[in-house]
């Protein structure tokens, strides 16, 4: 790697930090935001949820990504993000925010992070080499973590509390500050390939063409199917975590906090041994090491619900999941073709986030009617039942990593 590719890397790695503290914040502000203007628990709900929703459309928005540079993909999505943030920061000082409002710039922004994590996914293969892939991508991940884990949810509710204004001007700020980091980059852009013009009849076209090279590749095929069962697992304990540790754990209300701290503290220890660990096992046997510890994980805790092991268990989880999410993004830009590299990731990323609400409503229901035990135990149940998927991803994938014929993108 010359000067000026790890140049480019520094200034990637440090704008998906800010771009993460922005989004961290935008996720803990939004709501009370919403709460503030209105008591409805559906439109809150809503307004939560608006920026998620983006994610539908994230096999569209990855076409658009592969069809321009990478560059403007990423500084368009902190510029856009910027000016709805600097719009909600206007509006709750005039006191004038329509929910309704509110629903639609959410969803404004989370359209614009779509844009960005796409293409910032999508670059790292143009600045690193390909044996570089793991370490760099575990780097990014760090930094998303840190931004959205750590930094940014505390800051947006504790700026909340000081001037209800103060988070979103900030917000905005961050994002702004990314965007002029990612002017430094090399204006790179996806090859162009037989379905690049533009039109909506083209536009379908490659869509179509990313989702059907998802479902025919035999090492990602099985790894989206699997993403979406991690999916239904993960959300199904989260989304009653915190009645699980009051009612179960009988902890006070500081034993949530506890446990998503112990999470996010074993998703920065992933990030730091993810490299060492694909360079031992490979990225194959990475991903299924990592399916196995998040369902030992999950198991473990369905039988001992003790408080300790239950936040050691959860930092071992998120460890696992880091790891899951670094061997997989390296996997997905080995083997996309580089003009499908960002419908690929968005393709990708859209069977994970759109098999959450499932899980959420599972592990609600089983909660309910079973237990706050039965949630953990569907979780690791669900894992070891996709083990078998992963018997053929470890040699399939060993194998892209030592094929002397693949492409270099660096």
């Amino acid at each position: 790697m010359d000067q000026s590719q790890a140049r480019a890397l520094r200034r990637l790695i440090t704008a998906n930090v800010l771009s993460s503290v922005g989004d961290g914040a935008r996720f803990a502000a939004l709501p009370l935001l919403a709460a503030w203007r209105t008591e409805d628990v559906f439109w809150v709900s809503t307004v939560a949820a608006a920026s998620r929703a983006a994610w539908l459309l994230a096999p569209v928005i990855g076409t658009l990504v592969d069809r321009m540079p990478w560059r403007r993909s990423m500084v368009g999505g902190d510029l856009a993000r910027c000016a709805t943030l600097s719009l909600m920061c206007a509006l709750v000082v005039t006191g004038w925010t329509p929910v309704t409002v509110l629903v639609l710039l959410a969803f404004v922004s989370g359209v614009a992070e779509v844009f960005f994590d796409s293409a910032a996914q999508a670059v790292v293969p143009a600045l690193a080499t390909d044996q570089q892939l793991e370490r760099v991508n575990a780097r990014v991940i760090s930094a998303q973590i840190v931004g959205t884990g750590f930094v940014g949810p505390p800051m947006g509710a504790a700026l909340w509390t000081a001037w209800h204004p103060l988070p979103f001007l900030l917000d905005g700020a961050t994002f702004l500050a990314s965007a002029l980091l990612l002017t430094g980059l090399p204006n790179k852009a996806a090859p162009a390939t037989a379905d690049s013009e533009w039109g909506m009849r083209s536009l379908l076209r490659g869509t179509w063409a990313g989702l059907r090279f998802l479902a025919r590749d035999r090492v990602l095929r099985p790894l989206m199917v699997v993403v979406a069962v991690l999916g239904v697992g993960q959300q199904a304990v989260y989304a009653v975590l915190v009645v699980y540790v009051e009612q179960r754990l009988h902890l006070r209300p500081f034993g949530y906090s506890l446990m998503l701290v112990a999470a996010a503290v074993g998703s920065l220890a992933g990030a730091r041994t993810a490299p060492r660990i694909v360079e031992r096992l490979g990225s194959g046997w990475s991903v299924k090491a990592s399916v196995s510890v998040s369902a030992l994980g999950y198991l473990v805790v369905a039988v001992l619900p003790w408080w300790p092991l239950v936040a050691v268990m959860l930092a071992l989880n998120s460890a696992g999941v880091v790891l899951w999410n670094v061997c997989t993004v390296s996997l997905r830009q080995r083997l996309a073709p580089p003009g499908m590299l960002g419908r690929v990731a968005s393709g990708y990323r859209l069977a994970a986030w759109g098999a959450m609400p499932i899980g959420a409503a599972a592990g609600g229901a089983l909660a309910q009617h079973v237990g706050l035990n039965a949630p953990w135990a569907l979780a690791g149940l669900l894992l070891v039942a996709c083990l078998p998927f992963l018997g053929s991803v470890a040699p399939a994938a060993s194998g892209t990593e030592e094929a002397e014929t693949r492409p270099s993108r660096a």
